[in-house]
């Protein structure tokens, strides 16, 4: 289940407003999305949660960020350290976004802290408009897939880069947690 930090409100509400907010039909997300519009209502009625995967694709398809859906609130321009009490953290079953800073319009590159869980069956391929990079520092290893270019583990300090617009999926085949830091450039706000 994608959700933010406590007092966020009622996710599914939040999303039909910023849609109903641009003017986009349940049908044009669908389309832009590449979901079904029953998938979309179900999410929008709080009777299902997408993954966090999924969650990027249909905030794309609005031409919003996690930052902007969850409200990772604005810090000052000259302030140059982030609380860890003020970063919103983003969940679903298998993965945990915190979003490490704030959205802000003079930051040139976007970074998340990721927890991914142990799991057998390999996540939705992920597509992104940006470049991201990562550093693996707890758990693992991870299996890296870009589709088209072969596949690679992770272990703990390795790092890897992903060129925007080539499909991709990680798997944390390890025991535990893995954790890492991601970073997106240029940055999705």
């Amino acid at each position: 289940m994608a959700t933010g930090k406590p007092g966020t409100g009622d996710f599914g509400a939040r999303l039909l407003r910023l849609r109903e907010k641009q003017g986009v039909s349940l049908r044009e997300l669908s389309r832009r999305a590449g979901l079904s519009p029953s998938a979309l209502s179900a999410v929008e009625k709080g009777r299902s949660s997408p993954t966090l995967a999924t969650l990027q694709r249909i905030l794309q398809a609005l031409d919003a960020s996690f930052a902007d859906f969850f409200g990772a609130a604005p810090a000052e321009e000259a302030d140059p350290v982030f609380r860890a009490g003020s970063m919103a953290a983003i969940r679903d079953r298998h993965r945990v976004y915190t979003l490490l800073f704030p959205k802000r319009e003079d930051f040139r590159f976007e970074m998340l802290q990721e927890t991914l869980a142990p799991t057998e069956t390999a996540p939705e391929w992920e597509k992104h408009t940006f470049d991201v990079g990562g550093v693996l520092l707890k758990g693992g290893p991870v299996r890296l897939e870009i589709e088209g270019r072969g596949e690679w583990r992770v272990r703990k300090g390795d790092a890897y880069y992903i060129r925007a617009g080539e499909k991709h999926r990680a798997c944390n085949e390890g025991a535990g947690d893995a954790v890492q830091i991601t970073i997106m450039c240029p940055p999705r706000y």
